[in-house]
């Protein structure tokens, strides 16, 4: 089987020349270029014009509809901006919740000693989900004993010789945090839904995971 061929590598262009492109080959309106510019700098060819495009942009003729101004992408842009700082603002909420409910329940239900948040028993160890307990384990351990900058796990294994789960959730990225969710026992798990109006144990394991990939989104402008 023959591979396809590969297209020509795109060229760089600067500044001056990726407006020229936009106007003469694109067929967008440019009327202040030092404007162009301005935004070009702050914010990438790349992630402006080939990330907002597709509204405005004619895949047929390869140029823009009549009448698109950068300024129609630029307010595009920043609308959207707006959205991802509005909807990571309340998956950061989300999410110290969820950070809290898990350490606490597991607490309460266990010892905040680290040896139970170490312990496989602990969670839904069954079938196909052990290889995966097991990984998570091995970070929760990893976590509580490297030298890190988090130096209240330092601190904690230091002068307790413990690191307790309501510490050590800090150090979880949110898709581990997710995973370990869904890890927990039924009963763990349904103690902590309960906390979230009309949604049961599964439920909430589908949101999480949308929700990690929504934050990924938010938090790398993606």
């Amino acid at each position: 089987m023959t591979e396809k061929a590969l297209k020509p590598i795109k060229p760089f262009l600067n500044y001056e020349e990726q407006i020229k492109n936009l106007i003469e080959r694109k067929g967008m309106v440019i009327t202040d270029c030092k404007f162009a510019t301005s935004k070009l700098e702050d914010i990438s060819y790349f992630a402006l014009i080939d990330g907002y495009k597709n509204l405005f942009y004619n895949p047929m003729t390869r140029k823009y509809r009549e009448g698109t101004t950068l300024e129609d992408i630029v307010a595009l842009y920043e609308f959207d901006e707006k959205l991802r700082a509005l909807i990571f603002q309340y998956l950061c909420h989300f999410e110290q919740k969820m950070r809290s409910l898990i350490s606490y329940h597991f607490c309460d239900t266990y010892s905040e000693r680290q040896e139970d948040y170490l312990d496989a028993a602990h969670y839904d160890n069954s079938g196909a989900t052990k290889k995966k307990i097991a990984g998570l384990i091995a970070i929760l351990d990893r976590e509580a004993k490297k030298n890190t900058d988090h130096e209240y796990v330092v601190y904690q294994r230091k002068t307790y010789g413990n690191v307790p789960m309501w510490v050590i959730m800090k150090t979880l990225t949110f898709g581990q945090m997710s995973k370990m969710y869904s890890f927990l026992t039924t009963s763990m798990k349904t103690k902590i839904s309960i906390h979230f109006e009309h949604v049961s144990e599964k439920e909430l394991i589908q949101y999480m995971k949308v929700f990690t990939l929504y934050r990924n989104v938010c938090a790398h402008n993606e």
